[in-house]
């Protein structure tokens, strides 16, 4: 069987979420990850025997937390050696940290640092998203792991040159799907300043919510143009963010179920913590994927989970291809971890 980019992609981006509830270092949760990301690498159908990791995965935790907040990794194909994947995963289910400063800081905007965007434009990213993409930029491999001690931007350097000709694709799911188009962009605005100009910047997120405002968005399809693939579960609460209009509509995306009081209350701050900011997804008119609402699963929080997770390998085909049993056991421990907003 033969898959289609989007489906390798998508098998990257969930390949990501290994190591998630690991307690150790960075050092040694990374290790245990790569021979994770090397079984995985042997045996998942999509990408068996055809890529191998060059960079990382490189983890990064704030200082006194319990688990990784950050994860990044490339792989190289092994039949094309000039194609890389590089996978961001989303948000750790087990961190709150990751929730609330990754994830939920979408009140305050900041603008757009890089490339040249139009003067009628004036783009900006949450700082959410801001944050995160820093950290990106900053994360380096531990020593002994591929492409230790490098940042993302110096490994490219050091195996495509400053002249060099490759194919570069930036994939991730959940927050990895707002990340990795923003760092898609970045690549793109600093290619002939920093990055040769002869490689290829391609990107396809996954689930992702709004990562900047309507001019960000319009300045992001202008550079990335087909380049930038968004694919979206109808059902998924998550792309419905930050956008005011859609983040109303999750009150009665499940009707009949409804939300519980608790969550019905995140919903209401995130409505106002949007108001005025002008949230747009990047190629907003591109339809999303027709969701199936899953009848027997109850409460509102485990639907949404359902359709966040469970829901892209289904529509795309996939529920074979991805072992989420092994990958992300996500309702028994968000429903340990969130307690009252589940109950």
């Amino acid at each position: 069987m033969s898959y289609t980019k989007q489906q390798i992609m998508l098998t990257f981006s969930y390949m990501s979420y290994f190591g998630f509830a690991l307690e150790g270092t960075d050092k040694k949760n990374a290790e245990i990850t790569l021979t994770k990301f090397n079984e995985a690498l042997r045996s998942w159908k999509p990408i068996k025997n055809q890529w191998e990791v060059v960079w990382g995965p490189a983890v990064f935790a704030l200082p006194g937390t319990k688990f990784d907040d950050s994860l990044m990794y490339a792989v190289r194909n092994i039949e094309d050696p000039s194609k890389y994947v590089i996978a961001i995963r989303g948000t750790n289910p087990v961190s709150i940290p990751n929730w609330v400063i990754w994830d939920f800081q979408a009140k305050y905007l900041k603008d757009w640092p890089f490339g040249n965007p139009p003067q009628y434009l004036v783009p900006k990213i949450s700082e959410s998203t801001n944050f995160g993409l820093i950290m990106l930029q900053a994360l380096r491999p531990e020593s002994g792991m591929p492409g230790a001690k490098q940042t993302i931007l110096e490994f490219l350097n050091s195996e495509l040159g400053q002249e060099g000709k490759g194919d570069v694709c930036i994939t991730g799911h959940s927050l990895g799907g707002a990340l990795s188009p923003t760092m898609a962009l970045w690549l793109k605005d600093i290619q002939g300043k920093g990055l040769s100009e002869n490689i290829n910047i391609s990107t396809v997120a996954f689930a992702g919510p709004s990562a900047g405002n309507e001019d960000f968005a319009e300045y992001s399809d202008q550079q990335l143009g087909d380049q930038c693939v968004r694919i979206a579960n109808s059902l998924d609460i998550v792309p419905h963010a930050w956008n005011t209009q859609t983040l109303k509509k999750l009150y009665g995306l499940y009707f009949p179920l409804l939300p519980s009081l608790p969550l019905a209350m995140v919903f209401r701050k995130m409505i106002r913590d949007s108001k005025g900011k002008k949230y747009r997804q990047i190629n907003a008119d591109e339809p999303p994927l027709e969701g199936k609402y899953k009848i027997l699963i109850a409460p509102y929080i485990i639907q949404a989970i359902y359709q966040h997770v469970q829901g892209y390998p289904e529509l795309m085909g996939m529920e074979d291809d991805i072992p989420l049993e092994d990958l992300l056991p996500l309702p028994k421990m968000i429903r340990e971890i969130l307690g009252p907003i589940v109950n």
